[in-house]
Parts: C-alpha cells; sequence; structure tokens
C-alpha cells in the first residue's frame, strides 16, 4: 500500500465519519481517492467497535452520491459544449455524438448502478449522464440506488474479513481495475458498431 493511501486511511481513523464522507465526495468527482480500500477499512473500523456500521454506511452512501451527483452536474453543464470544441479531433461529427447520447438514454441505467463496482469507469458513468442530459430524478433513483449497494457491499466486507481486509481488498481492487479497462473497451466497441450499423442502413 502507497504512502498516499495511508494517509488517506489514517484521516478515516482519526476523523472518522467527516474523513470518510469528504474523501468519497472528492473521489466521486475524480480525485485519485482509493474508494474501495476506504470502505473497506472503515468496515473494518466497525468491526472493532471504532466505528458505528448504520452510521458508517449512510455516511458512505451520501459522501459517494453527492460526489456523484456533482459529476453529473459538472458534465451537464460543461461537459457538451467542451465536447464539440474537442470533436474536431477525435473525428466526432454531430451525428456520432448524437448517437453516443441516444446509445447511452438506452443502456445507460444498468451501467450507472454497475459502474461503481469498477474504479475509473463510475466516473464516466457519471460524468456522462450529465453530459447526454439524462432526466436527473432517473439520474439521482439510479446513483443513489448505486451508492447504496456499493457502500454496503464493501464496508460489510471489511467488517467481515476484520484485519485481513487489507490484502484481500487490495488483491480485489486489482481485478475490479482491469474489469474497468475490459468494461470500457466492451462500450467502445458497442458504440463502434452502432455507428456503423448506422451507415450500413443509410448506405442500403
Amino acid at each position: 500500500m502507497h504512502g498516499l493511501d495511508l494517509n488517506f486511511i489514517d484521516i478515516i481513523y482519526h476523523y472518522r465519519y467527516v474523513g470518510l464522507f469528504i474523501l468519497l465526495t472528492f473521489g466521486m468527482i475524480g480525485v485519485p481517492v482509493p474508494d474501495e480500500f476506504l470502505m473497506t477499512f472503515s468496515g473494518f473500523q466497525t468491526s472493532v467497535g471504532h466505528m458505528a456500521f448504520g452510521k458508517t454506511l449512510v455516511v458512505a452512501t451520501l459522501g459517494s452520491f453527492l460526489g456523484m451527483n456533482l459529476s453529473y452536474w459538472i458534465g451537464r453543464r460543461l461537459g457538451i459544449p467542451f465536447l464539440h470544441k474537442i470533436a474536431p479531433y477525435l473525428h466526432l461529427n454531430e451525428k456520432r455524438i448524437a448517437r453516443a447520447e441516444h446509445w447511452f438514454q438506452r443502456y445507460g441505467d444498468s451501467l450507472i448502478v454497475i459502474g461503481y463496482f469498477f474504479p475509473g469507469f463510475r466516473h464516466f458513468t457519471a460524468y456522462f449522464s450529465g453530459m447526454s442530459e439524462l432526466h436527473y430524478g432517473r439520474y439521482a433513483a439510479l446513483a443513489g440506488t448505486g451508492a447504496f449497494l456499493w457502500s454496503l457491499t464493501f464496508i460489510t466486507l471489511g467488517r467481515i474479513l476484520g484485519v485481513h481486509w487489507r490484502k484481500i481488498t487490495f488483491v480485489m481492487h486489482g481485478y475490479l481495475a482491469r474489469g474497468a479497462i475490459v468494461l470500457a473497451i466492451i462500450v467502445i466497441l458497442i458504440y463502434l458498431y452502432n455507428v456503423r450499423r448506422g451507415r450500413v442502413s443509410k448506405e442500403e
């Protein structure tokens, strides 16, 4: 575990709920925070009585939910104009951008919830939800559900693992990171397939 990770854990240990809330909020908007490590460590702290399980779960859910909401609104307010500015460099035209937005509106519900469990990918889903102007009420419900399930999973895992939380979480984080890459590749391939299919339909 890196020194920076240890510093984050030290913040949780000393500031408990406030530290967890702030770190998860910033982690959800893209700041390099080891979210899974922090929640698993917090779960371990509940097993030794330093933190309460119920309160930890509520704080983690609210912190990650707030961060995902900030990412959504950043994407909604700034994402589309920025995307249009860099579109020529990415070989994207108005039609392709519209296709991407349509595709996300069609499949985005599952990705918002599942994406929480893949480091890096959850940031993509939050920003792109805003960029595609997914209805906020719908997004908030999905983001809230994902935040609760994600927090419950890792806090419970830390509580069950006890003193072994660090070793097992480190291994798991590696697999989840690889899974995020695979999932991102799948997303891109599906998008490219839809673009290609659209071209073929147009030619016919």
